[in-house]
């Protein structure tokens, strides 16, 4: 009981949604034969959904690369224009047949890898998700989220392939509520190692599904007889006991259909980790991610926040060319047209030129080039013009010049248009001492309360969030290009709790907004994009953090003599 009272507070969601989902969701798991033939893969793709709907099922599930193919040699060849068509007629066959529709295909990514990449589309057609291989082939690029999606209001997971080696995978959505983990591979060998690994294959199945207690759903790719490697199919699915209630034969095309019914998924062992000491701290914060990311991915309305406090946040997530600043300012104005009814727009740090001070042929000389003077550049005053165009609050990254200064510079205008004031960094190392030190920790009056900024490194000294704060400061913006790891998003969580306030880390990689009580609130990983998060600067507590400080004792915080060297 314990152990669901706490899931319930973790998820943060009602007891009883407001349609009950089915005892029984049908299941048709697809073996075929995966090719590097894509019109061949695709007409494969359809006549599986046209088989699965006249048996009834409400879920269809494809292989692994069923669309493209697995081979490096199939995913360098793809016209990536043709396959937007091929996925347009499966959306299209989902729909005329109204099933979900899992399907294994690259996908592009911002890197020179695709994404082995597992699609999930709804009985209208729409895409409800996407899960991209964590443990790819290195030809892929890995990918970067675990998978949490309903089906008809039953929450679910997905796993690729290799991915079934790391437990943690499957077990941690289920501790968040999955009850049924869909398992698309292509477990392709030299012929000796598949019928090696076939056992091994069997039981990783039937084990995640008991260690977990839920349904364990695969749907394996075949290939030919006469080639170097194979793929054996095998095709399983398991009941949350462990028991295989349905087998697809070795080498053959194959549909399997089964009953699911969800509510044989316990979970129960899933469960009682978070009962132990040793781990439940470990499920939480894998649990806090799982669903700070589905929250991003949710779609928030167009209209703004209407309450006096609240905000719609608006995180710009892409990689900047550096020096090139018109390609940086026009990817700025692109992804201006995705924030969405956003009260105030972020970007990275130093977006325009692309921070080019960490290019490792950058110089103080070098900088001033593209460096920006407040009153004459023809750039700011186009972010003057969009900030009142959209009647959006924009912080803006870039290298200012003033009296004679190069500075790491974010610019704040209002949604008139107006430059509310400029931030400098303040706190430089490495290649940042090519710019002049920040000398002022100002914040700012906007209509939802005091707002003030802190770039990159900056986050890494206490004080700096502590001095914002002290003075008004309910929401902290800081544009980044550095650090993005886990450790750094627990420093941004500390700067949070400990300041009892919002911060919102906008970084080319990452982007996230963290709470007063230190909770992660919203977390997107891809680029290029926005990450949209509503906050309410009401719940920016001036209790006792602030309240029982003791700054008589501090006074050592603020004395310029105490120094420190790197000497023992």
């Amino acid at each position: 009981m314990t152990a669901f009272l706490l899931l319930g507070i973790l998820l943060g969601v009602d007891s009883v949604g407001s349609t009950p989902p089915p005892e029984i969701i049908r299941i048709a798991t697809i073996q075929m034969a995966v090719t590097s033939d894509m019109d061949a893969n695709l007409r494969k793709i359809e006549k599986g959904i046209a088989d699965a709907k006249d048996a009834g099922a409400r879920v269809v599930v494809f292989p692994e690369t069923a669309l493209t193919g697995l081979s490096r040699e199939a995913i360098g060849a793809i016209d990536w224009s043709r396959l937007q068509s091929a996925v347009e007629r499966i959306r299209g066959c989902a729909k005329d047949a109204g099933v979900y529709v899992i399907f294994g295909t690259a996908t592009r990514s911002t890197s020179d890898k695709p994404y082995n990449t597992a699609i999930v589309l709804g009985p209208d057609g729409e895409e409800v998700t996407r899960y991209h291989k964590n443990f790819p082939e290195s030809w892929f690029q890995p990918g970067d989220h675990m998978s949490l999606f309903s089906i008809d209001g039953v929450p679910c997971t997905l796993i690729i392939c290799h991915d079934s080696r790391f437990p943690e995978l499957v077990r941690a959505p289920v501790v968040a509520g999955a009850q049924i983990c869909f398992y698309i591979s292509y477990e392709i060998n030299g012929k000796e190692a598949a019928y090696r690994k076939r056992e091994g294959y069997r039981a990783q199945s039937i084990a995640r599904a008991v260690e977990n207690n839920v349904w364990y759903v695969q749907s394996n790719g075949i290939s030919p007889r006469g080639g170097k490697s194979l793929c054996l199919g095998n095709s399983v699915i398991v009941d949350p006991r462990g028991t295989v209630v349905a087998k697809a034969p070795e080498l053959r095309e194959r549909m399997l259909v089964v009953d699911v019914r969800p509510g044989e998924a316990s979970r129960s062992n899933a469960l009682e980790g978070m009962n132990g000491a040793l781990l439940s701290d470990w499920w939480k914060s894998a649990v806090e991610q799982i669903h700070a990311w589905n929250k991003a991915q949710e779609p928030l309305k167009d209209r703004k926040p209407s309450g006096t406090h609240q905000l719609r946040l608006a995180l710009m997530q892409s990689a900047p060319v550096k020096w090139d600043l018109e390609q940086n300012f026009q990817t700025f104005l692109k992804q201006l047209d995705e924030a969405n009814g956003a009260g105030v727009f972020i970007t990275p740090e130093c977006w325009l030129d692309g921070y080019a001070a960490s290019d490792p042929a950058s110089t103080p000389e070098r900088l001033r080039t593209v460096a920006q003077d407040l009153k004459t550049s023809v750039y700011l005053q186009r972010v003057s013009e969009e900030a009142k165009k959209r009647q959006m609050y924009i912080c803006f990254g870039f290298t200012s010049l003033e009296n004679n200064k190069v500075l790491n510079a974010a610019g704040l205008w209002d949604d008139q248009g107006n430059l509310v004031g400029v931030y400098h960094k303040t706190h430089l190392q490495t290649h940042d001492l090519q710019f002049s030190q920040g000398e002022s920790l100002p914040v700012w009056q906007t209509r939802w309360g005091t707002v003030g900024i802190m770039i990159c490194a900056d986050r890494r000294w206490p004080e700096t969030a502590r001095a914002l704060r002290l003075q008004g400061a309910r929401l902290i913006l800081n544009p980044t290009y550095g650090m993005h790891h886990l450790s750094n998003e627990y420093w941004m969580r500390t700067r949070s709790f400990e300041n009892q306030c919002f911060i919102a880390f906008a970084h080319p990689s990452v982007g996230f907004v963290t709470g007063p009580r230190g909770e992660l609130i919203s977390k997107r990983y891809a680029n290029p994009g926005v990450l949209l998060c509503d906050i309410d600067l009401d719940n920016a507590s001036d209790g006792n953090h602030l309240r029982d400080r003791r700054p008589e004792l501090y006074s050592i915080i603020a004395d310029p003599a105490v120094r420190f060297d790197e000497s023992p």
